[in-house]
C-alpha cells in the first residue's frame, strides 16, 4: 500500500462520542472491524499479494455483511449491492471518482479479463460478446459523473477474484493470475479505506442493517 491509513482512521473513529457509538453499535462494529483488517493488510509484505487481498476483502466484508429479517446472513451479492448503493450516494467528496482516475488502467484490465467474468465459468455461448460489451461500456462510464453502474461491475470482478482465492481455486504465487491479482489488490487497497472514510464522515446515523456475528 502507498500509505498507512489505518491509524488515522482509528483516530477519527475514536473522535466519535462514546454515547453516539453506543447508540449505533452495528455501525461501530462494522467500522472497527474493517479498520482492524485494513491495518492487517498494511502490515503484510508487498510481495504477499494474496495476503493483502484477503485482508482487504475481509475488511470490506465487515462493512457490507448484514442479517436478513430471519437473522440469517444475506447473500454476498445482495448485501454488496445494497451497501455499494448506499455508500456511493454518501460519497459527496467523490473519493470513488478519485480511485477511478488513479486506477483506470487496472480497472479496465480486470473488467476485460474473461477469467473474472462469471459467464466464462458458466460456459455461456454469449460470454465473449458480453465481455466485450461490458468493457466498451465501462470505458464510457469512466468519463461520466454518475459511476455507480461501473462500481457494481468493479465489485463483481473483485468478488470473482475473492472466490478464486478463498475457495482454493488459485495457486499461491502463481504467475497465471498474477497481473489480475495485483490489479485487484491495488483497487481494493484504495476502495476499502475510501469506504471507511465515507462512513466516518456521514455514515454514523445511516441504517447499515444488523451486523453479522456481533460480539457477545
Amino acid at each position: 500500500m502507498s500509505e498507512y491509513v489505518a491509524d488515522r482512521l482509528r483516530q477519527r473513529f475514536r473522535l466519535i462520542p462514546r454515547d453516539t457509538r453506543d447508540q449505533h453499535q452495528d455501525y461501530a462494529i462494522r467500522v472497527w472491524r474493517a479498520i482492524s483488517w485494513l491495518e492487517r493488510a498494511e502490515g503484510i509484505a508487498n510481495d504477499d499479494v494474496e495476503g493483502r487481498y484477503i485482508a482487504c476483502w475481509i475488511g470490506f466484508n465487515a462493512l457490507y455483511g448484514q442479517l436478513d429479517r430471519t437473522h440469517k446472513p444475506w447473500g454476498d451479492r445482495e448485501a454488496q449491492k445494497a451497501y455499494l448503493t448506499r455508500i456511493y450516494y454518501l460519497d459527496t467528496k467523490r473519493r470513488f471518482a478519485g480511485i477511478i482516475d488513479r486506477r483506470q488502467k487496472a480497472i479496465l484490465s480486470i473488467i476485460d479479463n474473461k477469467y473474472l467474468h462469471e459467464a466464462f465459468w458458466l460456459d455461456k455461448p454469449a460470454a465473449a460478446k458480453e465481455l466485450q460489451a461490458v468493457a466498451k461500456e465501462s470505458i464510457l462510464l469512466l468519463h461520466q459523473y454518475h459511476q455507480l453502474k461501473l462500481w457494481r461491475v468493479i465489485v463483481e470482478r473483485l468478488y470473482m477474484m475473492r472466490n478464486q482465492v478463498f475457495h482454493g481455486a488459485s495457486t499461491k504465487g502463481s504467475s497465471l493470475n498474477r497481473r489480475a491479482l495485483n490489479n485487484c489488490t491495488n483497487i481494493v487497497s484504495d476502495f476499502l479505506p475510501a469506504c471507511i472514510d465515507i462512513m466516518l464522515d456521514y455514515g454514523v446515523t445511516e441504517d447499515w442493517g444488523k451486523v453479522c456475528y456481533p460480539p457477545k
